[in-house]
Formats: structure tokens, sequence, C-alpha cells
């Protein structure tokens, strides 16, 4: 039985991640800052020995650290913890600027180092965003964000081959509570899935099971690849 830190386990695309990851039979250090309930309600279903949590503020280089720690000997990281909001760049402010990088990446970095010096053989597969691919207007700094676990993954890939494996996954929008609000809005969702090729707003599993996919060691010869999972939402629009 695999161990497998998962960030933001408590909500959204990390729950989803985090059973997955049960149901393929591993056991899961379920990271979550906040909704700290559902993460107990999770280790009540499938017990302690299957869940372990551990609250940390990935937002400090402190928080990274003390997570890796508590988890304890493990195999695989997935890390889906992140933050998406306004930020308009005539209205950005540098508090919303540095709280986006340091939430969405610069834990990557200090979780990725982190677990590089933990690991003797694994791998690790960050969630990234089609933002970070092709732009979002009005959310440049989240973009940006999200753009950088793409350097960030190639670079490791190569680092720390052969024996830990990185990958990206990068979701379009999904229904998950962080995008409720945004989705809920008068013609938001029907505009956007007018945009995806499969015509609907993905599904938290459809992420989980492209993370479950990576992290599987059947993929042994899989590194340094960004998957998208936007139902074909970053295919070129036909014209003429």
């Amino acid at each position: 039985m695999r161990r497998v830190i998962v960030t933001g386990a408590s909500s959204g695309i990390g729950m989803a991640c985090a059973r997955a990851f049960i149901a393929a039979g591993d056991a899961v250090v379920a990271h979550g800052r906040t909704n700290r309930g559902a993460i107990e309600a999770l280790r009540r279903e499938f017990g302690p020995e299957r869940v372990q949590p551990v609250a940390a503020d990935l937002a400090t280089e402190e928080g990274c650290v003390a997570l890796v720690r508590a988890a304890g000997a493990f195999e695989v990281l997935v890390h889906a913890a992140g933050i998406w909001n306004e930020g308009a760049i005539r209205t950005l402010t540098a508090e919303n600027l540095e709280r986006m990088f340091r939430t969405n990446t610069f834990s990557a970095y200090f979780l990725a180092r982190e677990a590089a010096r933990a690991l003797g053989r694994g791998c690790l597969v960050f969630v990234g965003s089609t933002a970070g691919e092709r732009g979002e207007p009005r959310h440049s700094h989240y973009a940006g964000s999200k753009a950088a676990l793409w350097g960030l993954v190639q670079s490791l890939a190569q680092e720390l081959a052969p024996d830990v494996r990185v990958n990206l996954v990068s979701p379009g929008w999904v229904d998950t509570p962080m995008a409720a609000a945004a989705l809920a809005a008068s013609g938001v969702r029907e505009r956007i899935v007018a945009g995806v090729p499969l015509r609907r707003v993905a599904e938290a599993d459809d992420v989980a099971s492209a993370v479950l996919f990576l992290a599987d060691e059947r993929q042994r010869h899989v590194t340094g690849i960004d998957l998208p999972v936007s139902g074909g939402a970053l295919l070129p629009l036909p014209r003429g």
C-alpha cells in the first residue's frame, strides 16, 4: 500500500484525488488548512490507517516543511491546494499578487524541495490550470502563478530523474466550491460550455482520474508532461 500526500484534500479537486487514491488501495496523508471537518469525516469513513489528517498553511515555507515531515514515509505527492480570485490588472494589489503566488507557486517549490529530500523513488503531480497555458482576462495573477508550475515540472522532471517522475495536470473550469459563485453568475456557465468541444464543465473526478493515471506506477516512462483536462477547450476555434 502506497502512502500519498494530497494537498487541499478538504474540498474540490483535492478531495476527489484523496478519494480516488483510497479507492485504488492507497493510504492518504490528507492536507487541509480549512474545512477540517471534511477530512475528519473522510478519516472516520475509511479509518486512521487509510487517512492521516494534517493541517498546515502552505502559503508559508514552514507549513510546507511541516506537512512533509508530518507525513513520514511516502511515495507520491499530489499538490492540488490553491486559490483563485479576481485581479484585474488596473486594480491588482501587492497583497493579492503576493498571496496568490505564495499559495499557488511558492508552495509548489517548497513542497517539491522537501519531497525531493525525502523521496527515494516516487512521483510528484502538480495541479495547474489552462489559465497558465493561454492566460485569463482579469486573472493574470492566477494565470501567472499556474504558468510557473510548467517551468517547475519540466525542470524537475530532468533534475530528479530517473528516480522521481514529475508531471502536471491542467484543468479548465471545474465544478468545485471554489468556482461555484463564478459558475452561478448569469450566463457564465453557458458561455464557458459553448467554448468546450465536450460541452460541459469538468467535475472534480475528471481531474482526479488524470492525477491517478500519472501517479500509477505503470506510467513509469511518463515524466515532464502537462496533461490538460479541459474538454478540448485549448483546441483552436474553427474559422471560416
